[in-house]
């Protein structure tokens, strides 16, 4: 029996029937990774905080605001009014530890702005803010 020309013969094995499972493997990596580069929180983009040289190592927050150039505040870039941010404090309180809001500041924000919002949160009881700036760039 004479096998046909266009028909793959059975049994030999090709050496790139190897490279398939590998392509695949390569490919799972790259979804898991795009994926899970995903999955940590996105900053608000629309800021720009002000400089600044130091250097220390900040405690992670467990609840992140920003402040735009005109003095709105956003959460998770969704906006936060007073009663919707009296509510997560209180949300987050409840375990009875203490709060630690980390503040991420436009440079083009006034200190008026600033200064409502600090009341704003000391009203509610958090004592720990973090303001964030961005490192001074070395010349």
């Amino acid at each position: 029996m004479q096998d046909h020309p266009l028909m793959a013969r059975r049994g030999t094995a090709n050496p790139d029937d190897n490279l398939i499972p590998l392509i695949n493997i390569v490919f799972l990596l790259l979804i898991f990774f795009m994926v899970a580069g995903q999955i940590a929180p996105q900053q608000d983009m629309t800021i720009d905080p002000p400089e600044s040289a130091s250097e220390k190592a900040l405690e992670p927050a467990e609840l992140e605001l920003s402040l735009t150039a005109t003095g709105d505040l956003r959460s998770g870039g969704e906006p936060v009014d007073a009663a919707a941010l009296e509510a997560r404090i209180a949300e987050l309180t409840q375990a009875g530890a203490e709060l630690r809001v980390s503040l991420r500041a436009d440079t083009d924000a006034t200190a008026a702005d600033l200064d409502a919002v600090f009341n704003q949160l000391r009203e509610h009881g958090v004592s720990t803010i973090t303001l964030h700036s961005r490192l001074t760039e070395a010349d």
